[in-house]
């Protein structure tokens, strides 16, 4: 897979200037911001980004110095015009909270109040915390759990706030996934209460693909939007490698479509055939389109970001893959992607290398594109 950027030149302020070998066909695919630099040997991984109710942007990141099993911190950066990003700080009100935690794949989703809620996973667990307008910081994690829902379970797409529909109200959809032979994509369903404990009151949960369908199948990582009355996901769809365990084989994948406010979900698929995505990020465009970001899995040992315009979400899947971003590791593709402007979009992405591999090692940046490029 061809590499789209190689920085040539120095930071100045937030703007970064670059040579681009080869460059996109679209004129506005660049790296245009650095959100930051770890200092070595940390790394900033798994970004998510969010516009806020007043119109600046939120970022967070994971803070380690390992993909996994070592502790971390989440990172959190404000956007705003003529100011650019803020000095990355401790997400938490209370450091000390998750004090030797892994804290994992940090994801942002917008309350209809403004309210944001954070969610991330760590030993098998599902956390969330609160960020309210004016506040400065979130708020102590809390367990999302509900009798009888699976245990040792992970999280990657953000919470999804439901457009309130006659007596349904504050409705959250909470994705989340577990492996092995009992597992699947999940969702848990909760009532958000602003000023009330517990904030995410989780009345449900429900499977919305389940592993070994078919046998050695295994579906991750879903993510959420809603469109119209209908919530679409895409879900990670891989193989188990019989002759090595530990290797999955990317397989194309799965849209699944349901009824938002349906007591008993009733599901759609499609396997999106050619599109061997993961790690993927779902945004509802002000167009009503969505735009599709992932980490693309055609070639072994890459995973370079990748974007796609979606015209008819609620529809079958189906638009022209436009490369965004390559650091030229596997460990880099865990896009999120938000719209500043109308037709304008954000898209974060990172290069896993420490500072002592790579002079751009440990580095956080925003990737710029427009409707016309996809």
């Amino acid at each position: 897979m061809r590499k789209l950027f190689r920085v040539v030149a120095a930071v100045s302020a937030a703007v970064l200037v670059v040579a681009v070998a080869p460059r996109p066909a679209q004129a506005a695919v660049d790296i245009i911001h650095k959100i930051t630099q770890e200092e070595d040997p940390f790394e900033a991984r798994f970004p998510d980004v969010v516009k806020l109710a007043d119109g600046r942007l939120m970022a967070v990141w994971h803070r380690s110095t390992e993909h996994a099993g070592v502790e971390s911190t989440i990172q959190l950066s404000f956007w705003s015009d003529g100011n650019g990003w803020s000095a990355p700080a401790n997400a938490f009100a209370d450091p000390s909270v998750v004090d030797g935690w892994d804290t994992r794949d940090p994801k942002l989703g917008r309350m209809n109040d403004g309210s944001v809620v954070l969610t991330f996973f760590t030993a098998g667990k599902v956390y969330y915390s609160v960020w309210k307008p004016g506040w400065t910081r979130f708020t102590a994690p809390e367990q999302l759990t509900y009798p009888g829902a699976p245990t040792g379970i992970a999280s990657h797409g953000a919470v999804l706030a439901l457009a309130d529909s006659g007596g349904q109200t504050d409705q959250v959809l909470i994705p989340f996934y577990q492996d092995g032979a009992a597992g699947g994509a999940f969702f848990m369903r909760a009532t958000w209460r602003a000023t009330v404990a517990p904030r995410l009151l989780v009345t449900g949960f429900h499977k919305i693909i389940a592993n070994d369908n078919p046998v050695g199948r295994r579906y991750s990582e879903p993510s959420f939007v809603q469109i119209g009355d209908t919530v679409v996901t895409a879900v990670r769809s891989e193989n188990l490698d019989t002759a090595n365990p530990s290797y999955r084989h990317a397989s194309p994948v799965i849209i699944a479509r349901w009824n938002a406010y349906a007591a008993t979900p009733s599901y759609t698929f499609q396997s999106f055939t050619g599109v061997l995505a993961s790690s993927h990020h779902l945004l509802k465009t002000s167009s009503g389109k969505v735009l599709f970001t992932y980490g693309n899995r055609a070639s072994d040992g890459v995973r370079p970001t990748f974007g796609m315009m979606i015209d008819n979400p609620a529809g079958t899947w189906s638009g022209t893959p436009v490369p965004l971003y390559d650091s030229g590791l596997y460990d880099q593709a865990n896009p999120s992607t938000v719209e500043p402007a109308d037709g304008w979009f954000w898209t974060l992405g990172y290069n896993a290398k420490t500072r002592a591999q790579s002079s751009n090692g440990g580095t956080l940046w925003v990737i710029r594109s427009q409707t016309e490029d996809y």
